[in-house]
């Protein structure tokens, strides 16, 4: 039997996303697991639900989104591919990976990584071959237990590279006031959540999550006023967004994360790991 993927037309694009109810959500999704199973046969090892559907919370408008493990030696051990393709009324996402890949991907730790890695967190297992049903559990281990180093690098990464620039931006007013605030706001809250080794439920609740987390001082009221949207307020973003900033300096976050702050103040142009 073949299990054909629904197909979307160019149309579909703008005049969507359209309402989709649960059971036609479900249906979708059993029909990708079955598609999968049927082209990769055996060297399927993992399927695994992930995004509002796996947490049970999904809406009308909600996409569909699933990763899945195959054998190395299908597509090499480098292997991974994001398949995402408007199908008629919504959007689905399977991110196909090699074994190697999965397990690379859980040790992995870069500047996204709160966001990135709910989806080995906040997921299930839909289907697994014989020997490898607890492999969601095993990548889940390694990928909420990141590497120390890792992490204090990829947060002096933002502080230096996404945060430091963004006040310039802002002293300069060179760009609009409400933009800087929202993106300063986002990427401290990945600063904080990588302190935490703590992995974001879903983007749209980065905020809020990030409200109830260890912050510096100034920290929560910018994350407040973004979520308010009321950022018409010139001086009052400039007073929020400086006090955030004034705060992350005598934030303790570690002497790793010192040390790691440290690297970025010396040019160097010898490769090194640090600045990989």
């Amino acid at each position: 039997m073949e299990y054909e993927l629904p197909i979307g037309r160019l149309d579909d694009v703008f005049s969507g996303p359209r309402a989709v109810s649960a059971d036609e959500r479900n249906a979708l999704y059993a029909l990708i697991i079955e598609s999968m199973r049927e082209r990769f046969g055996e060297h399927l090892q993992h399927l695994v639900l992930y995004g509002s559907t796996a947490r049970g919370e999904a809406r009308p408008y909600s996409d569909i989104d699933l990763w899945g493990v195959i054998d190395d030696e299908v597509y090499g051990a480098k292997f991974q591919k994001p398949v995402e393709w408007v199908y008629g009324p919504g959007k689905a996402l399977v991110y196909l990976l090699s074994r190697s890949a999965a397990e690379a991907l859980a040790r992995e730790v870069d500047e996204s990584w709160p966001i990135s890695r709910g989806k080995f967190v906040y997921s299930h297992v839909v289907w697994a071959s014989p020997g490898n049903e607890n492999l969601l559990a095993r990548l889940r281990e390694v990928a909420t237990h990141p590497d120390p180093d890792m992490v204090e690098r990829a947060m002096a990464r933002i502080v230096s590279g996404t945060l430091y620039e963004l006040i310039g931006k802002l002293r300069n007013r060179s760009a609009p006031h409400a933009m800087i605030a929202g993106t300063f706001a986002m990427h401290l809250a990945l600063v904080t959540g990588l302190a935490a080794r703590y992995p974001y439920a879903t983007f749209g609740t980065v905020l809020e999550e990030a409200a109830r987390l260890p912050a510096p001082d100034g920290a929560k009221e910018l994350y407040a006023l973004v979520i308010k949207g009321d950022l018409s307020d010139l001086a009052l973003v400039n007073e929020v967004v400086e006090r955030a900033w004034a705060g992350l300096a005598s934030w303790q976050a570690g002497a790793t994360f010192t040390a790691a702050l440290q690297l970025r103040v010396l040019p160097s142009f010898e490769p090194a790991e640090e600045f990989a």
